[in-house]
């Protein structure tokens, strides 16, 4: 059996924003299951959030593999809450999906962003909440449901503490 690469994240530099923006079309066409989104004339989806998203981006990793994104902002915009780290947006590809790639990923950024934290999913999406249900479990997570632009999401609210690397 093959050593499976460690996960790791790597902050996304100014020039990785279009490798980030092709991601994105990943992820949007990955939620067209449960939320529409609009396909321009050249077939891209629309998605007008990358530059104000773009505070704290991060690629994930699986060895010298791109395995995903994530943009973390630091307020949270379905409650307003400020200073409050938010996960505008994680993804994780398909092939590194249930391998532990998304919660090595998160414990990786919960480290570099230690505070106040928001974690929100559409109630449509049964798969990221079931997933943000198992990997914010651990850090004791408070979960409340919020109405936001006419959806339901369910909320999880916790706070990290720094920790020494060792």
């Amino acid at each position: 059996m093959q050593d499976t690469p460690p996960i790791s994240i790597v902050p996304a530099t100014p020039d990785q924003k279009p490798v980030v923006a092709n991601l994105i079309q990943l992820y949007l066409h990955d939620m067209t299951e449960f939320m529409p989104f609009p396909v321009e004339p050249d077939g891209r989806f629309t998605y007008d959030f990358l530059d104000r998203f773009w505070r704290f981006p991060y690629l994930i990793m699986t060895g010298n593999e791109i395995a995903g994104f994530a943009l973390v902002i630091d307020e949270c915009p379905l409650t307003g809450r400020s200073p409050c780290f938010f996960m505008a947006e994680f993804f994780v590809l398909k092939a590194y999906r249930g391998r532990g790639t998304g919660r090595a990923a998160l414990a990786a950024i919960l480290a570099h962003h230690p505070g106040n934290w928001h974690i929100a999913s559409p109630l449509a999406n049964t798969a990221a909440l079931a997933f943000w249900q198992k990997a914010t479990a651990p850090l004791n997570a408070t979960t409340s449901d919020i109405q936001f632009e006419g959806d339901t999401w369910r909320l999880n609210a916790f706070t990290t503490v720094a920790t020494n690397p060792t």
